[in-house]
């Protein structure tokens, strides 16, 4: 049984989705109007296919609980924001999420993090957890998010995904129960480059976006226009330019980047400085419509 931890945007679609696919799940929060909700049969939240999703787990014998449940595998999926002032993660909900499993789960059970945390995060925050409460069985598993707003199911379904753990068998079993809906690649790793490679992801996104919008203000001072330039320049074949906006919004990319700078704030400059120049476009945009 694998018992989902936290039912929010990312939560209650993957909790969800393996149900669906066979897997018997127990989604546990502990917002207790929430579960309350869940168990009279309706979602918290709008999504595309989620109803019918919803209904088929349902069917297949999907539950929900504020009580964390004793089985062999644990998805942890909760919010982790950052400090606004250093810029380093807040692991609060994580490590509040896994002091509570480590309480209720039997010997040799999984404890997977599918929330996005920073490099080192589970071995500075998570680790020492399993090592103060004497439970070294459990094994630890980094399976971090890929899916993005108003098309979760699909991307559920067809993004590949990064299975990180310290012994590559245990990554290779969690990487079955994933494969029971996730039709993309499954790369299992450690879970040092699991953390990396999706804070990596978004921080990419991230400086394609800065750059774009460097580019708008370049133009706008030049005469030109930006939107016709990065069309032309895009008909390059290894050229990619996005587009330029009023910011960047979403969950994920205002927030993911921002942990590398908070953890090397000596080394990660580039990133910091295209951060900063998505946070400008707002004010810039308002400064232009006046």
């Amino acid at each position: 049984m694998v018992n989902v931890i936290g039912l929010g945007y990312i939560g209650l679609p993957t909790a969800l989705m393996m149900a669906s696919h066979g897997v018997e799940v127990v989604g546990t929060d502990y917002n207790e109007e929430l579960v309350a909700t869940l168990n009279a049969g309706k979602t918290t939240f709008k999504e595309e296919g989620l109803d019918e999703l919803f209904a088929d787990a349902l069917k297949s014998g999907i539950k929900f609980s504020t009580d964390y449940q004793v089985c062999d595998t644990y998805i942890v999926s909760v919010p982790t924001p950052y400090d606004k002032l250093d810029k380093k993660i807040d692991p609060c909900y994580v490590v509040a999420a896994c002091k509570t499993v480590l309480e209720v789960a039997p010997e040799g059970a999984v404890l997977v993090v599918e929330s996005t945390v920073s490099p080192n995060t589970i071995d500075r925050f998570v680790r020492p957890l399993l090592i103060e409460a004497g439970r070294e069985d459990v094994r630890l598993v980094h399976a971090p998010e890929r899916i993005i707003p108003g098309n979760m199911v699909y991307e559920l379904l067809h993004n590949n995904r990064t299975i990180g753990a310290d012994d590559p068998e245990v990554g290779e079993a969690v990487a079955k129960v994933y494969a029971s809906f996730c039709q993309g690649e499954i790369s299992v790793t450690d879970i040092r480059t699991a953390e990396m490679t999706k804070v990596v992801e978004n921080t990419f996104r991230a400086v394609n976006i800065a750059f774009s919008n460097e580019l708008a203000k370049i133009c706008r001072i030049g005469g030109m226009d930006v939107a016709e330039v990065i069309r032309i320049a895009n008909k390059h074949p290894r050229v990619n330019i996005l587009n330029p906006g009023p910011g960047v919004g979403g969950h994920c990319i205002p927030v993911d980047p921002w942990f590398l700078v908070g953890d090397y704030p000596e080394t990660a400059n580039f990133i910091r400085l295209a951060l900063q120049t998505n946070a400008s476009m707002p004010e810039y945009v308002m400064h232009r419509a006046h």
